[in-house]
C-alpha cells in the first residue's frame, strides 16, 4: 500500500466532535474538531486510504461520459449547467450559473456537437484569460517578480510554462479544478523566472509562496483525466 496521502482539504470546526470524511467533486474533504492533532488527523486518512480511493475512482468513472453530454462544466469549485437553444448566430454568454449556448439555425445538423465543444472551449479561453492575468498580478506583487505576458493555450501534456523572456502560459483546462490548485500553477511558474530548472532552490521558493503545493501536484496527477469536454 503508497504511504502517500490523497490530496484533502481540511476545515476546523469548534462545533465538530468527531472527524468526518467526505469525497465531493473528485475531492477529499475533512473536516475535524478545533485542535485536532494534524498526525492524527492523517493517520486516519491513511488508514481509511482503501474506501477513500474507492469512492474517488467511482466519481471519477461517473464523470467519464463527459461533461458535455451531462450538459454542465466545472468552474472552479462551482458547476455551470449548460443551456442550448436555436439562433441565429454562434454564440455564448453566462447568466448565473447557466452558460447559454446559442446556436446558429444554419448549422448542419451534424455538426452541432461540434459548435458546442467550440463555444464552450471559447469560454474558457475567455475567462481563464481573466482570470490568470488578475492571478499573475497579484502573486507576482506579493513575490516581488515581474512577468512579461500572460497567455492561455490549449495545451494538451503539460500545465503552464514559462519562457525565457518572461512570458507565462496557463493551460485553459485548470479552470476546471478547484481554484487553489490553479493558484499553486501560477506560483509555479513565476518561480520559473527565478530558477529556470526544478531545483531544491525552485521548490523553496515555490513552498516559501504556496503551502499547498504537494497537494495541488497530487490533485492534478488523480484528477487529470476528468478535466476534459
Amino acid at each position: 500500500m503508497s504511504s502517500e496521502l490523497p490530496a484533502y482539504q481540511l476545515k476546523f470546526s469548534a462545533r465538530r466532535r468527531s472527524i468526518q470524511l467526505k469525497v465531493q467533486s473528485g475531492q477529499l474533504w475533512v473536516s475535524a474538531p478545533t485542535g485536532c492533532d494534524l498526525q492524527f488527523i492523517q493517520q486516519l486518512i491513511q488508514q481509511k486510504k482503501d474506501w477513500i480511493d474507492k469512492h474517488l475512482n467511482q466519481q471519477h468513472q461517473d464523470t467519464q461520459a463527459g461533461w458535455l453530454e451531462q450538459r454542465q462544466i466545472p468552474l472552479f469549485d462551482d458547476k455551470l449547467q449548460l443551456k442550448v437553444v436555436q439562433d441565429s448566430v454562434n454564440q455564448f454568454s453566462l447568466d448565473g450559473d447557466c452558460l447559454w449556448l446559442q446556436l446558429s439555425s444554419r448549422n448542419k445538423a451534424q455538426s452541432q456537437s461540434k459548435w458546442i465543444e467550440k463555444l464552450v472551449t471559447e469560454f474558457y479561453l475567455q475567462q481563464a484569460q481573466q482570470w490568470f492575468e488578475q492571478q499573475v498580478q497579484c502573486e507576482q506583487q506579493r513575490m516581488a517578480l515581474q512577468s512579461r505576458e500572460v497567455r492561455v493555450c490549449n495545451f494538451k501534456a503539460k500545465w503552464g510554462s514559462c519562457d525565457s523572456s518572461g512570458v507565462l502560459s496557463f493551460n485553459w483546462r485548470l479552470l476546471m479544478a478547484p481554484a487553489w490548485v490553479a493558484q499553486y500553477v501560477v506560483v509555479h511558474e513565476l518561480a520559473h523566472l527565478v530558477h529556470m530548472n526544478h531545483s531544491k532552490s525552485f521548490w523553496t521558493l515555490v513552498g516559501k509562496f504556496n503551502s499547498d503545493a504537494a497537494k495541488a501536484r497530487l490533485w492534478l496527477k488523480q484528477n487529470q483525466h476528468w478535466m476534459q469536454l
